[in-house]
């Protein structure tokens, strides 16, 4: 079973890659979790995947389509609310910059 986890929010600069396959999508502290994996769905059909992970490739088979359906299976199933954080999933971002030079990312790998 495939999971999606997040494993870092911050500035682009940052973010120092992972071998697993990741999607990152910018995020502010009013978004809500429903518009968090729409936006992560979209990377997903997109193909915007980091990572090195041959399955993600269009040309991955069979294989890769199950990959890609049991992605989209694991951010339906692991990007939900935590008691700790509430109903937003970023609340500790400070305020966005007016001319959105300062745009905070979230990664997420598949696991």
């Amino acid at each position: 079973m495939l999971n999606c986890i997040n494993t870092d929010v911050c500035l682009p600069d940052y973010f120092s890659g992972d071998a697993r396959a990741w999607i990152c999508v910018p995020v502010n502290s009013k978004m809500s979790f429903k518009e968090l994996r729409e936006m992560l769905h979209s990377e997903l059909n997109q193909g915007a995947i980091g990572g090195n992970n041959p399955l993600v490739c269009d040309d991955s088979g069979p294989e890769g389509d199950k990959w890609f359906k049991e992605a989209h299976a694991a951010i339906n199933r692991d990007i939900r609310p935590a008691k700790k954080f509430g109903r937003k999933p970023f609340p500790f971002i400070g305020a966005e910059s007016d001319d959105g030079d300062c745009m905070v990312y979230a990664y997420f790998v598949f696991i």
